[in-house]
């Protein structure tokens, strides 16, 4: 992830992708060590497309207000990366300690409700505190935590998918393969995680993603802290009830059932409060507008174009076809900063909140001049 500004952060931006490609490089050594060389091959061939449409559509939530690249980059790679090799390490050591310390019984219920679901949310939301801490003013809503959340789960589902995924695989291609129950099991475990759980585990720490952003519009650290446990506490919480289903009684459809009747509903919860919060920021975003072109921070024209979501697209494919990829750049993080000042706007004034505005208004200032010097590059 981003390190902290000034000081050491050439250093930091250039150690931070070879840490996380060596985390993520050590957690498939692991998996090749469960599957196999061959059972790595086939989990990341299926887990390639499932993690684009599951990321794709954390992403699309972001397009008001689209955060910095290197930003959404880094809460991926947290989770596939530093996530995922925290998660197996802990967890193996953990299952050790309580199989010595009570027995491998105890163990064999304990390391699932309780050790995996703890290590799994929590360093997936380390990420997310990162932000809280280093860069809560990048947090302007409770959408940004869920966009945030979802990329890190989405790396997360990524790593594991090759586990599972390829040892759906070659368990079936190293049995009978005209078996009927050969290939029964098969489909079952691609239909598992390829269509009811691409979006786990970024569910699961969006919830986490709902709390810090809470957390990031409160004053008081003993409030961010309240409600960024809180949020972590009900991650941990589901993440344990999905868990228990595939251990409790002996009933082979229960993880069914509590998909159903847990799940979905909690899955389409979190989706109908996504597409509010998106086009609520929608609409805060245009109402805006206006004053901040009084103000002088957006030139007057540009108040339509930057209310239309089509309009900017159009705006961008227009400075790429006539100044190049840099210029396309440029007008989409302006378009983003222009967005982020909008809704620090609306906030000073509805709530008084004045935090981070003044910084906004630069960033602001900043990214036009830079759009602007990228469309005239081509005219020189």
């Amino acid at each position: 992830m981003e390190t902290t500004s000034r000081p050491g952060r050439g250093r930091g931006r250039a150690l931070w992708p070879v840490t996380a490609g060596a985390a993520w490089l050590a957690s498939v050594a692991w998996v090749a060590g469960q599957i196999g060389v061959d059972g790595v091959a086939a989990g990341l061939l299926l887990s390639v497309p499932v993690t684009l449409l599951v990321a794709g559509a954390f992403l699309w939530l972001d397009r008001w207000e689209r955060e910095r690249p290197r930003r959404l980059a880094s809460a991926f790679a947290w989770g596939a990366s530093f996530a995922a090799f925290c998660s197996i390490w802990s967890q193996a050591g953990l299952q050790a300690l309580v199989d010595t310390a009570v027995g491998t019984g105890f163990g064999a219920w304990f390391r699932p409700l309780v050790i995996t679901p703890v290590t799994e949310e929590v360093f997936k939301g380390l990420f997310l505190v990162w932000l809280l801490i280093y860069r809560r003013g990048r947090i302007t809503g409770l959408l940004d935590g869920i966009v945030y959340a979802g990329l890190a789960g989405a790396g997360f589902s990524f790593t594991e998918n090759i586990l599972y995924l390829g040892r759906a695989v070659t368990t079936f291609a190293a049995s009978d393969t005209s078996d009927v129950n050969a290939v029964a099991l098969l489909g079952a475990g691609l239909f598992l995680r390829v269509v009811m759980v691409p979006f786990f585990h970024p569910l699961m720490v969006a919830v986490s993603g709902l709390g810090v952003a809470a957390a990031a519009g409160r004053r008081g650290g003993a409030a961010r802290a309240g409600f960024t446990l809180a949020g972590l506490l009900v991650a941990i919480t589901l993440h344990g009830v999905w868990d228990w289903a595939g251990l409790a009684g002996s009933d082979p459809l229960l993880i069914y059932k509590l998909y159903g009747a847990v799940m979905v509903p909690v899955f389409l919860v979190m989706l109908v409060v996504a597409l509010v919060l998106r086009n609520r920021e929608g609409k805060m975003i245009a109402a805006a507008l206006p004053a901040l072109a009084r103000d002088g921070h957006i030139a007057p024209e540009e108040v339509a174009a930057l209310a239309d979501l089509g309009e900017r697209r159009r705006r961008r494919r227009e400075a790429r076809r006539r100044s190049g990829r840099a210029a396309a750049r440029a007008t989409g993080r302006y378009q983003a900063e222009a967005s982020a000042l909008a809704i620090r706007t609306t906030r000073a004034r509805t709530a008084g909140d004045r935090d981070g505005l003044d910084e906004q208004a630069r960033a602001t200032a900043a990214a036009r001049a830079a759009m602007l010097d990228a469309l005239a590059g081509s005219a020189r």
